[in-house]
């Protein structure tokens, strides 16, 4: 069984986010999208008795009423991309417990379940990482001690990720988990997480916002 694991999750903060979207949601429907993604995240893990912390990573001035909210910790990181704010927090991790096991998990993979989350940690022993549903990304990744091996973060990293495990002399244990399959950055990914049965933050987002009804003509817009 692992032990003493801590959840990672990084936050840049609400103001220009998801601008892959920015042609199709408004600068203040991006924001309710990330917040409700950011919600459902925090709200599964934050309840799942196997992770020991969550942290989110942020120095963003609105990520500390969701820590309030949801009881989890704020680390402040200093980095200025993702390789180093995961980095960053993965060392403060290992200050205070050097034999820690670190998972890192992206604010925009709202359709997390506890199941999968129990799945991912029953075998882990040294890396784990868990691909996107194409397995091009890396929407989940667990390194025992932290900064077992490097994070390569770049929209393809989820065989550099391999690589990086093999480079330090270890096989990576890979899980598909389905729940962690689908992070939002376009409107065919947006579309998905609307058509899953999950009655969770993001969908009563896009529900009440008036995205939800406009994703058939986004998703599948008429020829010129």
């Amino acid at each position: 069984m692992t032990r003493d694991v801590w959840a990672l999750v990084p936050f840049k903060g609400l103001k220009g986010a998801k601008r892959r979207l920015a042609p199709h949601l408004t600068e203040a429907e991006r924001e309710g999208l990330v917040e409700a993604m950011l919600s459902d995240v925090l709200s599964t893990l934050s309840s799942h008795e196997a992770l020991d912390h969550v942290l989110l990573i942020s120095r963003a001035p609105e990520a500390r009423q969701y820590a309030d909210r949801f009881a989890v910790e704020v680390y402040p990181d200093q980095a200025s991309d993702l390789i180093g704010a995961v980095t960053e927090a993965s060392d403060f991790v290992r200050s205070r417990s050097p034999d820690a096991t670190t998972f890192f998990i992206p604010g925009d993979v709202p359709l997390i379940t506890a199941a999968d989350i129990d799945e991912i940690l029953r075998e882990h022993v040294d890396i784990t990482v868990i691909p996107d549903g194409s397995d091009i990304g890396t929407n989940g990744s667990l390194s025992t001690p932290p900064n077992r091996h490097r994070y390569l973060f770049d929209g393809k990293s989820f065989l550099p990720h391999v690589a990086a495990a093999r480079e330090v002399g270890i096989e990576p244990r890979i899980v598909r988990a389905p729940s962690f399959a689908t992070d939002v950055d376009t409107v065919s990914e947006l579309a998905a997480v609307a058509r899953a049965s999950a009655e969770n933050h993001t969908a009563r987002f896009l529900k009440t916002s008036g995205v939800a009804s406009r994703l058939p003509r986004l998703h599948n817009p008429s020829p010129p």
